[in-house]
């Protein structure tokens, strides 16, 4: 069904009708319970009359039937609609802005009305004020919209067939004078709940001028409003809204030009207060994913504060009802301020370690936590330990508070470092991991220049891992430039073997060439599929073709667009609101020293470029590449020289780059386990809509072959609120290992928990679980609440109208009165109120019995 309701004409008369009934009932639901019943009736008549000849075997059911029909719809109240449009009325859409923002109110008091109210209140009129609709409904076509990242159809003067929920709330007896602009109670009550979590204001206008492009084509759910193809003689878009657009996704301005060039006009009220209410919030919290379970957490909060300079904010770190962190701090000025923290991790953990069953063990455990703000009164300035709490003018409470995740690993990470010299880039990254005690780092340097001219192998530290299991030993291994002629095909398929089952492997290439010389066969080693050059040129995200032409002056490294939103390329913590996030840590890079050198490269089809280095011309390289490969990922980094990016800074974004790009190269891991098996998931944390990737390995089992392995059948099974509401089949990932994955479908917002289900398992023995939280996107929404009234000034002026505040809104309305060229005549005929409808129903039963009597029927 399209957005607008109705394509009309610009004759001079134009006469329309419908039929409506009366009852609650929708349309199609009368006709088909009044066709149902009349069947049915058919259906037993015609056993009676099987025998006779036609056409009386027939004629006697049908006569019945459609009696019967007519009953059924007479009992509906049919009422038959006339509609007649003189002249050219003008066409207005109302769009009402439904965002959360709406839902200010304005005003100290919590018995004054919110915006959104207001606004609904301007066009549906309240109690004995009729309003603007039914100041317009003889000489206007309308339709009201609502609109926050979407636009929807609240309303249509059309009529009832295009909205019908959204029924006369006036007795059926009176239908003809029902104000068709008033609304039910729960379709007002539903048309004022501001809820959406982002404003588009180019949403509404971009769905009147996809009508005009519409050509009359209805089918197409995403052209909100379908329509007109021919010209009226004035058409109009009011906005109602506060002028604050906070998913950025076009330019509305942009969009009110091209309809003020397709004839129509936009105008804007603007609703809510000039002036930014006194508020203090939470806007966003930084904190790693991960952190070890006996290290400190340290991370920052943001606090927005409007109206509230030289008063003091309390922010404070919840686990649950307890504060395990808290600070005061005063604020100055309208802005946002950042508010480190850094506790303990240690005490969470032995609270859940209380709360865990007896056998469950957990390798990672997921703390839930929350930041919130408070305004305190002037004597808690001097010291904690204030006990008075001033509210002030801080009306609002939904931005007060931000819940968040971090997985507090009680398990080393193990880090495995290849290389054949000891560069620089290899000395910072062995000493960063080597003093953080969340990784346990074995390095492995061999060739001409170390202590090892043939490298080790083996399954002690120090050593080249040997085997498979030596090799599933690491989480992560960093492969630097190895003497080519001592890494074998089965190192070789070793190290693919570990990456394709979960593991993460970064190359950091560098000046001598080796990594390019590896990957290409030579007469002593011919290309095979097993030879070390097939096995690593599939292995490695790039190719050394000759692809990519030297750059020869590197002026910088840039994100690309793959990479910018990543967070392994955010260096900068600065503000994570919409684009500045981006742009800031953009300028991040360019402020980076340059590498003086990097390998010219091409990509792989199936990889993905995060970062290019920028040379003189506008010429680029990929600098950082990465695609999956099986269950792990592999970074490839084009020069061996982050190192240098520590001078004057220490080691704070390199040390930053390096941790993320750990973060996004492995697995998580299994963070819970029993005695007969581990779950683990890719997150902790999701967006609404994703799915949840589980991973599943058996543990204590007997089966050792392939065959007894696929013959088990794993089921993880979703629950909420102790409730199991989906089971989710895992297939084998390795049958060695044991291991199985699955992925959910997209999921509603809410705590979940995840348990397995396994053939030859008893239920009662798989006692693990691990828990995952779905949650909606952060925004901006309640960031600035207070009319923008520069940008709707902007958007009407694009589009050939005005922008008013709310207190002059019927300068609006005047005039919109006066550009309708036309007027509309509706009005009812009660069919179930008239003689003839039921001389008809009469006229046929008569006729049916007489019918009867004639065949020789009693």
């Amino acid at each position: 069904m399209s957005m607008f309701a109705e394509i009309y004409s610009l004759s001079d008369s134009r006469l329309l009708a419908d039929l409506r009934f009366s009852t609650d009932w929708p349309t199609w639901l009368v006709w088909s319970a009044a066709l149902v019943v009349g069947v049915l009736v058919m259906a037993l008549y015609l056993r009676e009359t099987s025998k006779l000849d036609a056409p009386w075997s027939w004629i006697l059911p049908a006569m019945r039937g459609t009696a019967v029909v007519l009953a059924c719809l007479l009992l509906a109240g049919p009422v038959w609609h006339h509609r007649q449009i003189i002249g050219s009325p003008a066409r207005i859409v109302w769009a009402i802005d439904r965002s959360q923002s709406m839902g200010e109110r304005d005003s100290q008091t919590s018995t004054s009305s919110t915006r959104l109210r207001r606004a609904t209140d301007l066009l549906f009129g309240q109690e004995n004020n009729e309003g603007w609709i039914e100041e317009l409904r003889d000489t206007h076509l309308m339709d009201v919209v609502t609109f926050d990242e979407t636009t929807e159809l609240a309303w249509s003067s059309s009529g009832q067939d295009d909205a019908p929920e959204l029924a006369g709330n006036q007795a059926p007896s009176n239908l003809g004078d029902d104000p068709a602009a008033q609304l039910d109670t729960e379709s007002r009550t539903l048309l004022e709940t501001a809820g959406g979590v982002l404003t588009d204001l180019s949403s509404p206008l971009r769905a009147v001028a996809d009508s005009d492009k519409a050509s009359g084509n209805e089918t197409d759910a995403d052209e909100a409003l379908a329509a007109t193809t021919e010209t009226v003689s004035s058409r109009a878009v009011v906005l109602f809204t506060d002028g604050r657009d906070s998913a950025g996704r076009a330019d509305a301005g942009e969009v009110a030009t091209r309809l003020a060039d397709a004839g129509w006009k936009v105008h804007a009220i603007a609703m809510g207060s000039v002036e930014e209410a006194a508020d203090v919030g939470v806007v966003d919290v930084d904190v790693p994913e991960r952190v070890a379970d006996d290290g400190r957490l340290a991370g920052r909060v943001w606090v927005k504060h409007f109206g509230s300079t030289g008063q003091t904010v309390r922010v404070n770190i919840r686990n649950g009802e307890s504060v395990i962190w808290s600070e005061t701090i005063p604020v100055s000025g309208d802005g946002k301020t950042p508010v480190d923290f850094d506790f303990p991790v240690e005490p969470l953990m032995r609270q859940a370690a209380e709360r865990d069953v007896r056998g469950v063990n957990r390798d990672s455990v997921a703390l839930s936590l929350s930041a919130d703000v408070s305004v305190v009164g002037a004597s808690a300035a001097g010291g904690e330990n204030a006990a008075t709490t001033q509210v002030t003018n801080d009306t609002r409470s939904a931005n007060d508070s931000i819940d968040f995740r971090v997985a507090a690993a009680s398990r080393d990470r193990h880090l495995l470092i290849l290389d054949g010299s000891s560069r620089w880039e290899m000395r910072y990254l062995r000493n960063q991991f080597s003093r953080d005690p969340a990784w346990a780092v074995d390095t492995v340097l061999f060739g001409r220049g170390t202590d090892h001219r043939n490298v080790p192998r083996g399954e002690e530290p120090g050593e080249l891992p040997d085997s498979s299991r030596a090799w599933s030993r690491y989480d992560a291994v960093i492969l630097g430039e190895i003497p080519p002629d001592q890494w074998t095909p089965q190192d070789a398929a070793r190290l693919s073997d570990f990456v394709a089952g979960g593991g993460g492997l970064i190359i950091v290439d560098g000046q001598y060439g080796r990594i390019a010389e590896m990957v290409s066969a030579t007469a002593t080693q011919p290309a095979s599929e097993s030879s070390v050059s097939t096995i690593m040129a599939g292995l490695i995200p790039i190719r050394f073709d000759g692809g990519a032409s030297a750059l020869q002056s590197i002026e910088a490294i840039e994100p690309t667009d793959a990479g910018s939103t990543n967070p392994v390329m955010l260096l900068d913590v600065g503000d994570r609101s919409s684009a500045a996030s981006t742009s800031g840590a953009n300028e991040v890079w360019k402020l980076l020293p340059a590498p003086t050198s990097i390998n010219t490269v091409t990509a792989q089809p199936d990889a993905e470029v995060w970062a290019d280095a920028m040379g003189d011309g506008g010429k680029r390289s990929p600098w950082l590449v990465t695609r999956l490969f099986g269950a792990g990922r592999v970074f490839y980094l084009a020069t061996d020289q982050t190192w240098r990016w520590r001078y004057k800074v220490e080691s704070r974004l390199h040390s930053r780059f390096w941790n993320q790009l750990m973060t996004a190269a492995m697995q998580p891991p299994y963070a819970v386990r029993d005695e007969f098996v581990a779950i683990g998931t890719d997150k902790i944390d999701y967006r609404v809509g994703q799915a949840a990737t589980i991973r599943v390995r058996l543990l204590n089992t007997d089966r050792n072959d392939a065959a007894a392995e696929m013959a088990t059948t794993v089921d993880a099974v979703l629950l909420k609120d102790d409730q199991p509401i989906a089971t989710l089949p895992m297939r084998l990932e390795d049958a060695q290992r044991r291991t199985y994955v699955g992925q959910t479908d997209g999921l509603p917002a809410g705590e979940y928990r995840v348990r397995v289900r396994a053939s030859g398992f008893d239920a009662a023995a798989l006692k693990a679980s691990t828990p995952i939280w779905v949650v909606p996107p952060r925004g901006s929404e309640l960031d600035r609440v207070s009319v923008d009234q520069a940008a709707l000034d902007r958007i009407a002026s694009a589009g050939g109208g005005v922008a008013v505040h709310e207190s002059s809104a019927n300068e609006i309305l005047t005039s919109l009165g006066a550009l309708s060229g036309g007027r509309i005549v509706e009005s009812d005929t009660l069919l179930w109120q008239t003689w003839w409808v039921f001389a008809i129903i009469i006229a046929l039963l008569a006729l049916e019995w007489w019918f009867r009597k004639k065949v020789g029927l009693i």
